[in-house]
């Protein structure tokens, strides 16, 4: 944010955004409904917003009465699940900055990235979260939090994808368009379908897409 006007410049100011909308939806839904918002521990850019402008940003949020946090990280750019192997191996990529944060917080906390099992979103939980969340799990299994709740232990069937090309990989955003083509799937009645290719993938999303597919997602 390279504003200079109100809306940018100190922390105060870039946080002002959200501290508006937020404020502009409990004017609208009322004390009794849950509002939540999903903001960065970090963007993980040099002189971006850091785990101490977001603890400080969710301690504003929670005087301001938010009811739920969720946690996430880093830009389409620089995605924290593409970072190092030692993270992107474990589940749960932003614990240690949950644990941090609960130590100065009060609000409750939900945690999102990189959880594969009933076993690491227990000990999410175990650890401060209030709530764990899914995506990529549930673009290919939709009753994994149903299995979860029945104490069965499901084998997550998200896996890492490549064309063989890491550049083609990346100019099609190969590792969200995928999961994104599943959704597609659903939204027409059919079911996920776990062992399609990437070569497939990407020429789905060429279809839907068309050229469009190769351009860079983010506005200049």
């Amino acid at each position: 944010n390279q504003r200079r006007d109100a809306w940018g410049g100190p922390l105060e100011n870039r946080a002002r955004f959200a501290l508006s909308v937020y404020a502009a939806i409990r004017e609208a839904v009322g004390p009794g409904f849950p509002v939540s918002i999903k903001l960065n521990s970090a963007d993980f850019q040099t002189g971006g917003f850091s785990e101490d402008d977001s603890v400080r940003v969710m301690r504003w949020l929670q005087d301001a009465g938010i009811d739920l946090v969720e946690i996430s990280g880093g830009t389409y750019e620089a995605p924290a699940m593409t970072g190092a192997r030692s993270t992107r191996e474990r589940e749960g990529y932003f614990l240690d900055f949950v644990a941090r944060a609960r130590q100065s917080l009060d609000v409750p906390l939900c945690i999102t990235g990189g959880f594969r099992t009933r076993e690491g979103m227990e000990a999410a939980l175990a650890e401060g979260a209030a709530m764990v969340g899914l995506a990529r799990t549930l673009c290919v299994q939709p009753g994994f939090p149903a299995d979860v709740l029945a104490g069965r232990d499901p084998e997550s069937l998200v896996r890492r994808l490549s064309t063989g090309s890491k550049a083609l990989d990346a100019m099609v955003a190969l590792d969200v368009t995928w999961y994104e083509g599943q959704l597609a799937r659903m939204a027409a009645g059919d079911e996920p379908d776990p062992e399609l290719g990437a070569w497939s993938s990407l020429l789905g999303t060429v279809g839907r897409a068309g050229l469009q597919a190769f351009k860079m997602r983010r506005a200049r």
